[in-house]
């Protein structure tokens, strides 16, 4: 089930007008290593408005918001994004953990686990995925974008 059509989320817009992982010249955006592009999967969408909002004001685009496994995987395959944020609790009968195993596995779209849901064995099904970092709830969402670029260190 998606979010109501009054609900929904749209994108704010470009601001520079310069989106993606890369400048045109195949190397990742300095400021945006993990790149610009990210979908939003979230079944709260009071929350995912909040973290939209940080991650746009930030500079990302949000290319969108989805409240199930199924409409993040449409998303993924209609609009490529570079990342994902993923709650592990969504509504429909498939979890988080196996929509960032099959975005990865399908369109090698990385995912960034954010949850409440820390136990071991969410943990083990979730290292399935190869996700490149996690995130527990409550997070303050203008601290997204930066735990984003501490994710992306590894990576550099």
């Amino acid at each position: 089930m998606a979010y109501p059509d009054q609900y929904r989320l749209q994108s704010r817009g470009p601001r520079d007008g310069v989106y993606g992982p890369s400048q045109g010249d195949g190397q990742p955006d300095a400021d945006f290593p993990l790149g610009r592009r990210v979908l939003i999967t979230e079944d709260n969408w009071l929350v995912a408005g909040e973290w939209q909002a940080a991650l746009e004001d930030a500079g990302y685009e949000v290319v969108g918001v989805a409240a199930s496994a199924e409409e993040a995987l449409d998303i993924c395959f209609q609009e490529s994004p570079d990342l994902i944020l993923m709650d592990i609790r969504l509504l429909g009968d498939r979890d988080g953990v196996e929509a960032a195993r099959d975005a990865r596995s399908l369109y090698d779209i990385p995912s960034v686990f954010v949850s409440a849901h820390d136990d071991s064995e969410v943990r083990r099904r979730a290292a399935e995925a190869r996700p490149l970092g996690w995130i527990t709830k409550p997070v303050v969402a203008s601290r997204i974008p930066e735990l984003l670029l501490q994710f992306a260190r590894p990576l550099n």
